[in-house]
Formats: structure tokens, C-alpha cells, sequence
């Protein structure tokens, strides 16, 4: 018989495949391993991993995170932990697990999304946000993307349900006692490390730069801090007598203050016209070191840069957060003072009036305009300008002609005759008209083969999408002719204007301090125009004192921020000039408003939204269709017929269509001017319909 004894190698590897496999599996069953709290924990290490991994978008810079910043690692570690102790209540542990891991997860990789189209990372009111993000999630994601996007999110939905199905009980009784102890503990531990960590300055409590905070502090306790801390807390030595002295120190010397300051007699001149315009996402793209341009991108505003006042504006936010920017200079509060991430449009300007710019010019006669060529429920807007005192809000649904950019927005050209408009409408009286624009908006498309620019820019890689980067500077480019053909129009009127022209913060790109000549990406550029001679007085200033500069320099006293900020901002000792402020901020919104006597004197306005009026002059039946007639129709008004909306076709602004119907003897019509999604902003008066 023939024995055959030969070696195969090929068999050596699986032998030592399988050994190592039965060698895991007898660790993992171990006594140590096997203890489900051991598990539970390594589970939370590897959870907070993989999502600093996703914070920082890249898998290196998270191990660099553990390893670098170990006892922070820990503590968020310890926080997911915290969350996953309730696994250990259930019988069927791993289906718990899976979820508790897979909202870490979800949180994980909605930050990386949200990063990837913005520098600001994922908070808590991201969520109250949630409508205004699915609005816009068109602009950023192709139709392939979104439908991506929903079919994993409903395999992933899947895939829970079958674990919740296929996923075997744990043996033996549940040791409740055990397992309340160490639940207890671990809370007990994380509060306790949250109090060190902050006292000692481990832990931020204000994060002034939010991106930073989360690559510092981690994701865990960041978003965490989104989530609770939210407002402005109460200062420690918060009461009715130091309020009182603060004010009673700013009211002694306000007065020649503002006389100092003031550059136009009142008792002599005319008030101006005042317009604020909010420059979407502009900034002087030449900043960047190591680029070359094929020609000037902003040849306008550099031009009035050397001939009028300007500077550098320091805003809240980079490369997100128009509102918060917009927030800063119509009420003169710091968003530094609010929570993490947050947007006071949708927390405290929900319920109560807040003093602003618009309240302030109220005493001088002025009629109050927001202006804006984007949807009119926009961070809820419409509603939240009422709490601000404007008396009017025009928004893109009440503009009738308008031009789009190749990624959506709309083009900023359409609101010179607006303003115009704005200005017509009053005969005896001055305007300010607060104007917010869109042009400049993100996302940048990273494919620009098709477009033909007329600007070139070389050695971009720094921005992290050369293409992109190309694409914003030109349309940097168009803004830049809107703010001259706007400064033309406003010249050849026969009235004294103020125009401030700032960016609200810079684009989304990948841009650092260090990438940046005046070394800061939250610096943007303001400039004030004007026609009739005011001195040029160039300096650097917070978007908080934006406001209050320019009205002493017309004379125009505020209220108690604005006359604040003239007292005290050059004060040597800026942390307690902060720190005074935050009380007076504190007592305006959440205290007792001793400041004003223990009565909020401004009240929320009934905000007209459009201002033109919309009316109904006559409805008939012609052939097969019904004509609306009418005055100031755009493409947003839309028809109702007893209560029921009908499909409409704008024809002009003074006649809308409805095919294919007969409106009968005693029909009521209504014009409604809705947004996009549906949102109705306006209707017109009850129109009865007689044969």
C-alpha cells in the first residue's frame, strides 16, 4: 500500500485561522470578558471612537483624539457608557444595544454629513431646525444622494426590526440591584467629572468657536451641552441693585456720548434713510494666501473700502448661521452668552419682543422694512420679525421678477428695485430696511465644466474644492456689481441715505486662521455709504456693536444694550465690559427687566408681511377658466375657492388663471401668497363672487 505523506501549506493557514478564532471566542467567554459590563464598556469606547472618527472625517485623527486627549476619550467614553447601562434592565440585550448604538451612531454620522456641506458641526438645535435643513437638502444632495440617503435609512430601520426578532434572551434572572448600582455610579461619576473638569477648565462651559470646541471637548459632551444648556444662565451676581447701578453709571454719560459722536445736527438735518445690507457668505476671497486671480473679485467695495468708514466685523458663526449674525446686530446682544449652538430665533424670540435697532428708530419717526430674496419662513422669519419691531418683511414670495444661480439662490439684483420700492412708499417719513441677501449661499459644486467664469483662480487646493472656490468668486464677483448698480440707484435720489454693507460670515470651505492674511475666519468686512458727507472713521468691531456705532454717529440714541456698548466697549478691562453686558442681557430676556423700570416696554408688532398691499379687484368666467384680477400678484399666489386651494398660473401681477374651472353666484375667493413647501405667509381680503 502506498503511503503517501505529503505536506500541503496551503493547509497550515486555516489551522491557525481557526486557533485564533478559538482563541478570541474563549477570551471573549471568559469570566473578565464575558462579564456583560466589560462588554458594555469596551462597546462605549469603540461607539465614541468611530464617532470622533466621523467628527474629524478622518479615521487617524480619531485614534489621535484617544490617545492625545485621553481623559477627555474617557469621559465621553463614560457618557455613552451611562447610556448603555440601560441594556443591561432588558432581557433581550443586544437588541437594546443596537439601539442605544445606533442613535450614537446616527448623531455620528449626521455631524459628518453636516460637516461635509458646513464648517459648523451637529447641536441639538440643529433639530428644532430640522424643517429649514430638509428645505435646503435639495442644494446641497443630488436626487441619487437623497434617494441613497433614504434607503439606508430604511435598511437600517430594517435591520433593527430583525434584531429585535432573531436576537436571543439573556439566561439567568436580571440582577436589578447590580444593576441600579452601577447605572447610579456611572451617572454619579460622569456628574462629578463634569464639575471638575469644568471648574478646572478640562471642560469649556462658552464655546466661542463651536467647531473647536467639538474637536477639543469631543462630540459626546458638546452636543450634550447643545441639548441642556440653552439661553443665558443666570448670572451669579444677578440683582435688582447692581442692574439699577449699571444703567444709572451708562445714563450719566450717554448723552455726551452721543453729542461727541454725532456727525449731523438734528435740530438742523434731516434723519437719513438707513439700510443695512447682510452680504450672504461674502468675504474678501484675496485673503486666502497663495491664490491668484485672473482679476480683482471685489473691485467695487475695495474701491469704497479706501473712500468711506470700514473695517473688520467680528460675526458669531463661519461658514453657517445667517441668523445668528443677524441676530447680533439688530439687538446688540453677544451670542457668546447663549448656548452652544444655538439660534435665538427659535428659543427665546418665540414668546416675548426683544430690544432691537428697529424699536430704537421707532421713537425717530422710522418706518421699520425687512427685506430678503429668500423664503419668508426662513428660520421663521416671518414670524420672529414681529418680535423684533419690524413693521413690514418682503420676502422672495412677494417679489415679482428674480433671476436664480446655477446652484438655486436667488440673484441679489432684484432687491434695488425693492428697496426703491421700500423707500417710495413713504412721504413724510424716514425708512430703515434691514436687507438680508442669498446670492453667495453654498453648496459649491464641485463640477464646473459646464459654466464659463469670468474670473480664474489658481493654486485653490487650500480650499478643499478648487472648483468650488472658483465658482464662489465669481458669484463674490456679481455681488460685488449689485453693491455699486445699489449705491448708482440710492445716488440719483434726492434723499440723505446711510448704507452698511457686511458679510454675515465666510462660505463653507475648508479654510483655517492659518490658511486666512488677517489670520481669523470669523472676520468678515463692513462698510458705511453715504451721501451726504459723513467723516471716514475705520475700525475693528464686534457684529454686537455694529449697530450702536453707526446710529451715535447720526445722533440717534438706543435703548439699553446700544447705549451699553457707547459707554463701556473701549473700556480697558473687556472681560467685565463682557461680563456686564451678559447680566444686562440676562435681565432683558430672562429676569425681571429691572433695567427698564420691571416692565418690557416694547411689544411684538403686527407684522405685514409684503410691502405692497395685495388685493382682489374682480374675479369673471371666461370660456373655460376664471381670471383673477388684481394688483401686486407674483408667482407665489396662489387661489383659493371656498376655503380650497386650485391649481394657478400667474400670468402678470395683476391677473392669475384657474384652468379649467367656474366659480358660481356667492363663491368666496381668497389670494394666499404661500413658500415652496406650501407655507401660507399671507391671504387677501374675503372676495364674494356675484353672477
Amino acid at each position: 500500500m502506498l503511503k503517501i505523506n505529503k505536506k500541503n501549506n496551503s493547509d497550515k493557514k486555516p489551522l491557525k485561522e481557526t486557533k485564533v478564532l478559538l482563541w478570541i471566542n474563549k477570551v471573549w467567554h471568559n469570566k473578565f470578558f464575558g462579564n456583560v459590563w466589560v462588554r458594555l464598556g469596551l462597546l462605549a469606547i469603540l461607539l465614541n471612537l468611530i464617532v470622533e472618527m466621523l467628527s474629524r472625517h478622518s479615521i487617524l485623527k480619531g485614534f489621535s483624539h484617544m490617545f492625545g486627549n485621553p481623559v477627555v476619550f474617557l469621559y465621553n467614553s463614560l457618557m455613552i457608557f451611562f447610556t448603555l447601562s440601560i441594556v443591561a434592565f432588558f432581557k433581550r440585550r443586544i437588541f437594546v444595544g443596537v439601539i442605544v448604538s445606533a442613535v450614537w451612531l446616527t448623531l455620528g454620522i449626521t455631524n459628518f454629513e453636516l460637516l461635509t456641506y458646513r464648517k459648523t458641526p451637529f447641536t441639538a438645535p440643529d433639530l428644532i431646525n430640522f424643517t429649514e435643513g430638509m428645505r435646503v437638502i435639495p442644494k446641497y444632495m443630488s436626487p441619487v444622494q437623497i434617494v441613497f440617503l433614504i434607503v439606508g435609512i430604511v435598511l437600517a430601520i430594517g435591520l433593527i426590526v430583525l434584531i429585535a426578532f432573531v436576537s436571543p434572551k439573556a439566561k439567568g434572572k436580571i440582577n436589578y440591584l447590580l444593576s441600579g448600582l452601577i447605572t447610579a455610579l456611572s451617572f454619579g461619576g460622569l456628574m462629578l467629572f463634569t464639575r471638575i473638569g469644568t471648574a478646572t477648565g478640562l471642560l469649556g462651559v462658552n464655546f466661542g468657536n463651536i467647531a473647536q470646541a467639538y474637536q477639543k471637548y469631543g462630540f459626546g459632551y458638546c452636543f450634550t451641552n447643545s441639548v441642556f444648556n440653552s439661553g443665558i444662565n443666570k448670572p451669579k451676581d444677578y440683582s435688582k441693585d447692581k442692574v439699577n447701578d449699571l444703567v444709572g453709571e451708562v445714563e450719566t454719560s450717554i448723552q455726551d456720548i452721543i453729542e461727541s459722536n454725532a456727525e449731523i445736527d438734528p435740530e438742523k438735518d434731516e434723519y437719513p434713510n438707513i439700510i443695512f445690507v447682510q452680504l450672504e457668505s461674502q468675504f474678501d476671497p484675496t485673503l486666502v494666501e497663495g491664490l491668484k486671480f485672473s482679476k480683482d473679485p471685489i473691485p467695487n467695495l475695495r474701491k469704497l473700502y479706501k473712500e468711506y468708514s470700514s473695517g473688520n466685523l467680528l460675526v458669531p458663526s463661519f461658514g453657517a448661521g445667517t441668523a445668528n449674525t443677524e441676530f447680533e446686530v439688530i439687538t446688540g446682544m453677544n451670542l457668546d452668552d447663549f448656548g452652544p449652538g444655538e439660534y435665538p430665533y427659535k428659543t427665546v424670540l418665540k414668546d416675548s419682543a426683544c430690544e432691537s435697532i428697529c424699536y430704537y428708530l421707532e421713537k425717530y419717526n422710522y418706518s421699520t422694512n425687512a427685506l430678503h430674496n429668500n423664503q419668508g419662513n426662513f428660520y421663521q422669519r416671518n414670524m420672529v420679525f414681529s418680535r423684533l419691531g419690524f413693521e413690514t418683511f418682503t420676502s422672495i414670495e412677494y417679489i415679482e421678477n428674480y433671476e436664480k444661480t446655477p446652484n438655486g439662490w436667488q440673484t441679489d439684483d432684484c432687491l434695488i428695485g425693492e428697496i426703491n420700492s421700500i423707500l417710495d412708499s413713504t412721504i413724510n417719513q424716514q425708512d430703515f430696511i434691514y436687507t438680508i441677501t442669498v446670492q453667495g449661499h453654498g453648496d459649491y459644486p464641485e463640477d464646473t465644466s459646464e459654466y464659463d467664469f469670468e474670473i480664474t483662480v489658481e493654486d485653490n487646493d487650500v480650499t478643499g474644492n478648487p472648483n468650488g472656490f472658483e465658482y464662489y468668486v465669481n458669484e463674490v464677483y456679481n455681488m460685488d456689481k449689485f453693491v455699486k448698480e445699489l449705491i448708482d440707484s440710492l445716488s440719483k435720489r434726492d434723499e440723505k441715505t446711510l448704507v452698511v454693507f457686511y458679510g454675515d460670515h465666510l462660505p463653507t470651505f475648508d479654510i483655517e486662521d492659518d490658511d486666512l492674511s488677517n489670520g481669523d475666519i470669523y472676520k468678515t468686512q463692513y462698510l458705511i455709504w453715504d451721501n451726504f458727507g459723513l467723516e471716514k472713521n475705520d475700525m475693528d468691531l464686534q457684529a454686537y456693536q455694529l449697530s450702536s456705532v453707526i446710529l451715535s454717529r447720526l445722533g440717534i440714541e438706543g435703548g439699553v444694550i446700544s447705549n451699553y456698548h457707547l459707554a463701556c466697549m473701549n473700556e480697558e478691562d473687556q472681560d467685565l465690559y463682557l461680563s456686564n453686558l451678559r447680566l444686562l442681557e440676562y435681565d432683558l430676556l430672562y429676569g425681571d427687566c429691572e433695567a427698564y423700570g420691571g416692565e418690557l416696554p416694547y411689544s411684538i408688532t403686527n407684522l405685514k408681511m409684503g410691502h405692497k398691499d395685495i388685493r382682489i379687484s374682480g374675479v369673471k368666467n371666461i370660456s373655460d377658466h376664471v381670471v383673477v384680477y388684481g394688483q401686486n400678484f407674483t408667482g407665489s399666489s396662489h387661489v383659493l375657492i371656498n376655503d380650497e386651494e386650485v391649481t394657478t398660473i400667474f400670468n402678470d401681477s395683476g391677473e392669475l388663471i384657474v384652468d379649467e374651472y367656474q366659480v358660481e353666484d356667492g363663491d368666496y375667493i381668497v389670494v394666499v401668497q404661500q413658500t415652496e413647501g406650501g407655507t401660507t405667509l399671507s391671504s387677501t381680503s374675503i372676495y364674494t363672487y356675484t353672477e
